[in-house]
């Protein structure tokens, strides 16, 4: 593969779901419903994505161990002839990451993660981003992440990032994409006006910033500080494992297509509600026409404007 469009970076691993009718409680146990094993981490889920639909993408991140997961998993991402793993490292002995997931009828779920915060990370060079228009970034991991935006802002290469809600991050002057979750916003201040923290963010990355809330209306502010909302299209929830990660490639597949701001945003969320109606981060994956149906049903509620 001579070119790549993406650059995925970030979590790679095996994500192990296990539907139960109701969370166990200390007096209560659990009665799964359904194991099965998926590809997982952020990193990998937003590459299967672009890949499945003909977009060159590279991935790496965190290593692989030699192990019946890390085995599992390269053969996996093998399948996929867009996939570039020249730079997935694989090391003997070592445990590969994985997360334990407990999905309820809701489809939302509970999860457990071993290894990710452990397992040694690939360090980032110009060689490695040479032919890349957009590197996408998780924020779990260490410095090798903030060193990763630099590198992609020093060489003109737009960053892509989630997950970042804490305006004196270091990284937010390095993102040129921004998108975060209403839930988690709140979680980490709860009193806080969505709205006002969203354009606060924008204001200090001078970029893009998109704010999800599950079903409810997306917040979009682009870089003149302009806003607008969207509805996702509803759909009858499954999974939500993995449903960041796919708006995420759903926004850049439209940046990639040459389409602005509004109808790439109505494609991320309608691949973000296509993938929680089903199971696994990246299993059983819709086809580009039945994202494109989805995406009719998003609705405009604010003013469309062209960049």
């Amino acid at each position: 593969m001579s070119g790549c469009a993406v650059f995925s970076y970030g979590e790679v691993g095996i994500d192990n779901i296990i539907q139960v009718a109701a969370l166990p409680s200390p007096e209560q146990a659990g009665f799964p419903t359904s194991d099965t094993y998926h590809i997982g981490g952020a990193a990998a889920n937003f590459a299967v994505w672009l890949a499945s639909w003909g977009v060159d993408t590279r991935l790496s991140g965190n290593a692989l161990g030699d192990d019946e997961h890390g085995r599992q998993l390269m053969a996996w991402l093998s399948h996929y002839p867009k996939m570039d793993l020249q730079y997935q490292e694989v090391v003997p002995g070592l445990q590969t990451p994985f997360c334990r997931i407990l999905v309820t009828p809701d489809g939302e779920r509970s999860i457990l993660v071993y290894g990710y915060p452990q397992t040694p990370k690939t360090r980032l060079d110009k060689k490695m981003l040479a032919d890349v228009r957009y590197l996408a970034l998780d924020l779990y991991g260490g410095d090798e992440r903030l060193q990763a935006a630099r590198l992609a802002r020093e060489i003109g290469v737009q960053t892509v990032l989630n997950d970042v809600i804490w305006p004196d991050h270091a990284i937010l002057k390095e993102t040129d994409i921004l998108i975060n979750s209403a839930a988690f916003v709140r979680t980490e201040f709860p009193s806080i006006d969505v709205t006002k923290h969203a354009h606060e963010m924008q204001r200090i990355c001078n970029g893009i910033v998109i704010t999800t809330d599950g079903a409810n209306p997306i917040l979009i502010i682009n870089q003149n500080q302009q806003d607008f909302i969207i509805q996702p299209p509803i759909v009858k929830p499954v999974d939500a494992t993995g449903a960041g990660d796919a708006f995420r490639a759903g926004l850049v597949y439209g940046f990639l297509q040459g389409w602005n701001l509004l109808k790439s945003v109505q494609w991320a969320a309608a691949t973000g509600s296509s993938k929680v109606g089903r199971l696994g981060a990246v299993s059983n994956l819709p086809g580009i026409d039945e994202v494109d149906r989805l995406a009719a049903n998003c609705f405009n509620h604010g003013q469309s404007f062209r960049e």
